[in-house]
């Protein structure tokens, strides 16, 4: 095994001082990295000193100006250049951060007496879920996931990082979700470090737990937390904000997560791909449910793990998402996006649960977010995919032999009652 590198190792002293937890949890990668200081901290400091000439930043300039070329200048003429061609820092525009986590506390009203770090700016979602799992996730650790999960996941954790995944069933028999699975899972697990991930509003289903749900994980987290395990939890609030059911909790599981336990490390990972409709920017955001303390050296660390690999976030990418939050009218936007998926879904909702379709297929309850999904009773969910997409050009998405799931949200709502007219009838043939 290589030697730790000075700076890991004074690292690892300030977790370990600050959130015993945390340094239970890192994995071996997580141990080891560090933040070289040399051309990202000259830079710093010459950007602050170097009233003359700066020369080691590396970029061009022209006339003292940011060297560009006008035919992309062209397609964002209003900003800065700085703000479209410069690097952003590691760990993201700290404007950007700032707006992000008052964002956060509106929207959560749990999380405004609570451990709140910085959010960090990713490459996207998945980008967020890959350092975390190089800084937590050694081969054969457990993770806990239901039956039903976004496929990445797996990829993620399993495929690359070499976790243990133990499942549960995500519905239970009342097809609410599955608290007493998930308890038994924690408790059967007998690891002294858990990983957990949750996702709700969920996908592939579209489910978003209730008040009542949602305690009960905590309970069971902090139950096995009791008996000495290490945890690291993380939610992937994805279509946060997306709830269209009155019935269930209207803010993220995070908030009651945050200071639950000492041996309970959360951490949100959400971002502007669905919450501000800009899914091609690839702008995600992980905050920590800790105190400046254990976030100064583990900021170090993650910035050692995106320097080591995409170097940071798109730079117009996050200046696009700041701008567009600042803007005036950017509530009524979003409010009118929202009204138009609410409507969406309450009318997928309405025309799936017709009794004429009882014989063919189960609804999985779906209370948010981009999807539904179909419990078929007859017939192989793959076959019907092929036939909807050769016969009848729709595309949907097979996820085992008799579940079929639609994303509903990119259906005009016109056009909900064809598509499931013509998946009925696929289904009635076979």
């Amino acid at each position: 095994m290589q030697d730790l590198n000075s700076l890991a190792i004074e690292l690892n002293k300030q977790i370990q001082n600050a959130t015993p937890v945390v340094s239970a949890l890192l994995s071996k990668l997580g141990k080891r990295v560090y933040l070289p200081r040399g051309i990202l901290s000259q830079t710093a400091e010459a950007n602050a000193k170097a009233y003359r000439f700066n020369a080691t930043r590396a970029i061009a300039l022209e006339d003292r100006d940011m060297m560009h070329l006008a035919v992309s200048r062209e397609f964002v003429p209003a900003l800065p250049l700085e703000s479209i061609y410069g690097y952003a820092p590691v760990l993201g525009q700290p404007e950007l951060r700032d707006a992000w986590k008052m964002h956060l506390i509106k929207e959560n009203p749990s999380l405004a007496k609570t451990a709140l770090s910085l959010p960090i700016v990713t490459s996207g979602m998945t980008h967020g879920f890959s350092l975390l799992a190089e800084l937590f996730t050694d081969s054969g650790d457990t993770l806990i996931l239901p039956d039903k999960i976004w496929g990445n996941y797996r990829l993620i954790f399993q495929t690359k990082a070499g976790a243990n995944i133990q499942t549960y069933p995500f519905f239970n028999a009342s097809n609410g979700f599955n608290t007493l699975g998930f308890h038994e899972a924690l408790a059967d697990a007998t690891d002294e470090k858990l990983l957990v991930l949750l996702n709700f509003p969920h996908n592939p289903t579209g489910y978003a737990i209730t008040a009542t749900e949602a305690q009960h994980i905590v309970d069971a987290i902090v139950a096995r937390a009791d008996a000495g395990c290490s945890i690291l939890v993380m939610i992937d609030d994805a279509y946060a904000g997306l709830w269209y059911d009155a019935s269930v909790m209207r803010e993220s599981l995070f908030g009651l997560l945050a200071g639950c336990h000492p041996n309970v490390v959360p951490v949100k990972i959400d971002g502007a791909t669905k919450e501000e409709y800009a899914w091609g920017l690839r702008v995600g955001f992980m905050s920590f449910g800790l105190g400046a303390a254990a976030m100064q050296p583990l900021e170090q660390k993650l910035s050692g793990l995106i320097r080591a690999n995409t170097s940071g976030a798109s730079q117009i990418s996050q200046t696009l998402i700041l701008e567009a939050m600042k803007a005036p009218g950017h509530a009524d936007q979003k409010q009118h996006n929202y009204e138009t998926l609410k409507a969406r879904a309450l009318k997928t909702k309405e025309i799936t649960s017709d009794a004429r379709y009882a014989k063919l297929w189960e609804v999985y309850p779906s209370h948010a977010g981009y999807f539904m999904c179909l419990s078929l009773k007859s017939g192989n969910a793959e076959v019907v995919r092929q036939q909807l997409l050769e016969e009848h050009g729709i595309g949907t998405i097979a996820l085992s032999e008799t579940e079929l799931r639609v994303a509903y949200s990119c259906l005009a709502e016109s056009d909900i009652e064809t598509v499931f007219e013509v998946i009925a009838r696929v289904i009635d043939r076979l």
